[in-house]
């Protein structure tokens, strides 16, 4: 147990230590910060026992590999953390303020996102400004800003809690999809009904990381998929061979002549990409020329997006429904108050 210290000492804390304790409560564990620090368990160990002394207090109460934080633990959590907020928000911008936008800006979104649309695109950014490091992170999952596990994100889900800045970047359409050699011995379908005799390829409901990823379900009609998987790409690939017919986004799949699009005005769901970043990298020069090259690269595209049928009556009642075309530009981003995230935390 470790005892305050009686008399007065000078307190020598070192941020790297805070760095490290940082880590471990985000991660639960110490050998889940492990990955992340590129440090082993006892050296991970030895700092946490050495920020311990010179506060004074125990910040873990150790339960097997689980730590729980004790109450001055997630008061030292709150103040580290309001630390490295100053660290990023001003120390940062210094070497920042120079003509040149230099560094590392790593950007999460969603796979087909990611994989068929963005990666292709990030080479124009990067050509702009040559001291810029880029990083994409496209996975079928979710992302926290919170813990800085990414700088930027580009989500389905419009954020609901944070200390982060957001707007919507487009809404997209998706679209029933079949390859020609699909149908060398069957006919196509030409209304809802006729799609229960299909071979479907979707995603494994309970694996999906987001509620707008669920689209099996046309016209409350509930069509099961005989092969399932996480991945957009693979749900893709399976449709290219002609082993099955899936709903996918049209920005992936109208880059494939071979494939067909079935049913066009009855199965067209919409959702939204929303793009976000910290508080306390919002006004970074660098992750700025970022999220403005994303913005302008998916507003040059939005008829891609909507699958060039922005004038059909189908898509144009759905789009009328939807909250906002287009929240202003990156510079009036959404900012969601720290009041109301004070218990949720890790968006």
């Amino acid at each position: 147990m470790i005892e305050p210290s009686i008399k007065h000492r000078e307190h020598r804390m070192e941020w790297s230590d805070i760095k490290v304790f940082l880590q471990v409560v985000r991660g639960g564990t110490m050998t889940e910060a492990t990955a992340s620090l590129r440090m082993d368990h006892s050296t991970i160990s030895r700092r946490i026992a050495r920020l311990e002394r010179e506060a004074g207090v125990p910040l873990f109460e150790r339960a097997g590999r689980r730590l729980a934080i004790t109450p001055e633990g997630a008061r030292m959590a709150e103040a580290a953390e309001k630390l490295e907020s100053i660290i990023l928000r001003e120390v940062m911008s210094l070497s920042e303020s120079r003509a040149m936008i230099s560094g590392k800006v790593r950007i999460g979104c969603t796979e087909e996102f990611g994989a068929h649309y963005l990666a292709p695109r990030l080479w124009n950014i990067a050509r702009e400004y040559p001291e810029l490091d880029l990083e994409l992170v496209a996975l079928p999952r979710s992302f926290s800003l919170a813990t800085r596990e990414v700088d930027v994100v580009v989500t389905m889900d419009r954020p609901a809690s944070g200390d982060i800045r957001f707007k919507k970047l487009t809404s997209f359409a998706y679209g029933l999809y079949g390859a020609s050699s699909y149908f060398g011995d069957r006919p196509r379908p030409a209304r809802v009904s006729d799609l229960s005799g299909d071979t479907w390829c979707g995603p494994i409901r309970e694996l999906l990381h987001t509620s707008e990823l669920d689209l099996v379900g046309i016209d409350d009609a509930f069509l099961e998929p005989r092969f399932r998987t996480t991945s957009v790409t693979a749900q893709l690939a399976t449709v290219l061979s002609g082993s099955a017919i899936a709903i996918l986004p049209c920005f992936v799949a109208g880059d494939h002549p071979q494939l067909e699009r079935l049913l066009t005005a009855q199965v067209c769901p919409l959702r939204n990409y929303w793009i976000a970043v910290h508080e306390d990298l919002a006004e970074s020069p660098r992750v700025r020329v970022v999220m403005d090259g994303i913005g302008k690269a998916v507003a040059q595209d939005r008829s891609r997006f909507l699958a060039e049928e922005r004038d059909h009556a189908a898509v144009n009642m759905l789009l009328e429904k939807q909250d906002a075309a287009v929240i202003g530009p990156i510079a009036r981003l959404i900012t969601i108050p720290s009041r109301e995230i004070e218990i949720q935390r890790g968006v």
